[in-house]
């Protein structure tokens, strides 16, 4: 799984062109605490760090939903609810073309491979998987650490979509 570039100090020299393009992406780290009512305060964050990658406004929604069930997922399922816990949340944005954010838990992870289709008829009753099954529909990258405590989740603006 690939991680977010580490935060760089800004450079007086100029840098050969091909690292001209990876030094446009802007890289915010916070971290929230493991708390339902912090989840909400965390996405209006995270949306308004991804304001320069001009998602539509149908992307910037599914980016929002996609990452608010990653926050409680890592809140609730991680950390369950531990107040001295906190999500770690980096947020790496390439103006006018992309959004991503890393959500990290110190929670023991789980085996996203093995989480089957809700939408199944042995399914339809299950309470488990309809979160992990909504980001994967709803944002254009949707990967897990071998772990299963780390997601990043990544949107690209594409205009017309």
């Amino acid at each position: 799984m690939r991680t977010l570039p580490p935060a760089r100090p800004a450079s007086k020299t100029k840098r050969p062109r091909k690292q001209a393009r990876a030094s446009r992406t802007l890289v915010t780290r916070f971290r929230m605490p493991s708390r339902r009512d912090a989840v909400a305060r965390a996405v209006d964050r995270i949306l308004e760090l991804a304001a320069p990658a001009r998602l539509s406004d149908d992307e910037r929604d599914n980016l929002a939903v996609a990452v608010a069930e990653a926050l409680s997922n890592a809140a609730v399922h991680g950390h369950r609810l531990r107040p001295e816990a906190h999500v770690r949340v980096a947020v790496a944005v390439t103006p006018g073309e992309c959004a991503a954010v890393e959500v990290a838990d110190s929670g023991p992870g789980f085996d996203a491979g093995s989480v089957s289709d809700p939408t199944g008829p042995e399914a339809l009753l299950s309470t488990r998987g309809r979160g992990v099954f909504l980001m994967r529909r709803l944002v254009d990258v949707l990967e897990y650490n071998a772990a299963g405590n780390k997601v990043r989740l990544v949107m690209e603006h594409r205009p017309g979509r």
